[in-house]
């Protein structure tokens, strides 16, 4: 019962989200001039945070809303202030006036989540063809039921390029590290912005950008903490940094990348206080004697092979804006965007094979692996296996393209999302079978949905159109590192074209990929009702 609670709670999470832009077929989206000739551009991407206090914030935000960028992601904290007498309240008030601050953007989509805001805006060119734009957020302060500690996240995507980005505020005080790990965790399963709710947040997107006060500390005195901040010692302070440790460990933030922290500790300031001319330096809040911290942090992950590339020594903090005791920081990207695939006119398709294939650091029991991608016509699984000692070895899988994606040069610049499930023997009992929310949800077609997950991880398909050996990293729900899986992957030719065999199923294959296919379902028909894969007899 406590699964079939569990799956419910993700309905409702789906449900919440918030969707900007409806969503945009693939294959039939337009190409605009964003393109022109080039099959790829190149789009700067600013991303910031920053802790407001609770201040009424300056008039002027140019020195952190750094101008000249295609698309802009911004993330605020505690922002809940006495707005400026034409607007209502403090978030339309905070909205204007980033606009104001950058008068040729187009804002795209605002979500909020008690005093915590994201915004996206993007030049004119870029709205033009931007889609598919989702929000949701997840609180965690109170166990989950407020809203002063969690996470917002808002998906989009620019062809068929996706990208998310996560802001949050995490839990406060030196000690809390767990607390804070947890929080990570927490948003990462609990945000839901597509239908795949097999896969965490960070496994669904091409580009991850993650921002926000992480409160994070520095394990170090008060005092020797500022000495080696006053002498610039950078390195040294990074030692002592909890997030860099928890990265490292593979407790949070796991495949999470970040700019050098060149730039001063951005907390615990005095609010108010502008930097010293002489330094450039704010002073901290002697009073409460807190340890000068880097809270404030720009994080990024990509898929493998896809590139996201920090503008050098744009990584940094603006302590000219210092109404808060927080400083923001913001960073640059150079974000390449392949022009989206047009099947007009096309009828070609191809497969995708992965054979060979072995998973490490599995759980005791049966798996199976789950294998989809944006561009194929449907999820394929292969047949269970059974892990020991860690390990299990899997039968071949093969993935069809929708009609008209016949282009194996594009698909060079795609990635096939992996998911390993572990066949739970429990939920298999004909208590379960039998129970009511399990039909109801078979009946309706939400349980296909909501298959559990041990692992998830991605494959790129740059070079596949050899056999390629790959190496995935598995990470389970919460972002937490969950073994690995190993195998070949190459893109084939239709069965016609096809006189080696490349394409062979099983030790069977002699028949068509259609016989095959046949056969595939009739076994399922034969099966009783597997309550993870939740499959109706």
């Amino acid at each position: 019962m406590g699964a079939s609670c569990g799956r419910f709670i993700q309905v409702y999470k789906h449900c919440r989200a918030t969707h900007y832009r409806r969503t945009k077929t693939f294959g039939h989206r337009p190409e605009k001039e964003l393109w022109s000739k080039n099959d790829k551009v190149q789009l700067r991407m600013f991303a910031g945070s920053w802790n407001m206090g609770n201040e009424v914030p300056p008039s002027k935000l140019q020195d952190w809303l750094k101008p000249g960028c295609d698309i802009y992601l911004i993330a605020v904290e505690e922002c809940y202030y006495t707005p400026r007498p034409e607007y209502d309240c403090c978030r339309d008030d905070w909205c204007n006036l980033v606009q104001e601050a950058l008068p040729s953007s187009v804002m795209i989509a605002r979500h909020d989540m008690g005093h915590c805001q994201i915004l996206l805006l993007t030049s004119a060119r870029v709205s033009a063809c931007i889609h598919t734009v989702v929000a949701s957020h997840e609180e965690t302060g109170l166990g989950g039921l407020y809203s002063n500690k969690g996470g917002l996240a808002l998906s989009f995507y620019i062809g068929d390029t996706g990208l998310c980005f996560v802001g949050s505020h995490l839990a406060a005080h030196q000690g809390n590290v767990q607390r804070r790990n947890l929080d990570t965790a927490h948003i990462i399963e609990g945000i839901c912005l597509t239908n795949d709710s097999q896969r965490p947040l960070t496994n669904q997107f091409m580009h991850v950008i993650w921002v926000g006060d992480l409160n994070y500390r520095i394990d170090l005195e008060p005092e020797e903490c500022e000495r080696l901040i006053h002498e610039r010692a950078w390195e040294e302070l990074q030692q002592h940094d909890q997030l860099l440790k928890v990265q490292s460990e593979g407790t949070a933030f796991c495949n999470f990348r970040e700019g050098v922290l060149s730039f001063p500790p951005t907390y615990q300031h005095t609010a108010g206080e502008p930097p010293d001319p002489q330094t450039g330096l704010r002073r901290y809040d002697a009073r409460k004697a807190r340890v000068p911290s880097w809270t404030d942090r720009v994080l990024w992950r990509s898929f493998p092979d896809a590139e996201l590339q920090l503008e050098a020594g744009s990584y940094t903090s603006s302590p000219e804006v210092c109404t808060s005791d927080h400083s923001p920081v913001s960073a640059i990207f150079r974000c390449p965007v392949m022009r989206p695939f047009n099947t007009a006119g096309k009828t070609g398709q191809l497969f995708i094979r992965l054979s060979n294939l072995m998973a490490t650091g599995l759980q005791p029991g049966e798996h199976h692996i789950s294998c989809r991608a944006q561009f194929c016509e449907e999820s394929k699984h292969t047949a269970n296996a059974m892990c020991k000692d860690g390990k299990a070895n899997f039968h071949s899988v093969i993935l069809k393209t929708k009609p008209g994606v016949c282009s194996i040069k594009w698909l060079q610049t795609r990635h096939i999302l992996i998911a390993i499930c572990k066949v739970d023997d429990a939920l298999e009992s004909a208590h379960m079978r039998s129970h009511p929310v399990s039909t109801i949800m078979a009946l309706t077609g939400l349980a296909e949905q909501f298959e559990e997950t041990d692992g998830c991880g991605v494959v790129s398909l740059l070079g596949a159109d050899k056999p390629k050996e790959f190496t995935a990293s598995l990470s389970n729900s919460l972002g937490v590192p969950a073994g690995s899986l190993h195998g070949e992957i190459q893109v084939c030719a239709p069965p016609a074209h096809d006189p080696d065999g490349i394409l062979n199923f099983t030790a069977a294959s002699a028949q068509s990929f259609a016989n095959a296919r046949e056969l595939a379902a009739d076994d399922a028909q034969r099966c009783c009702l597997n309550f993870k894969m939740m499959s109706l007899v």
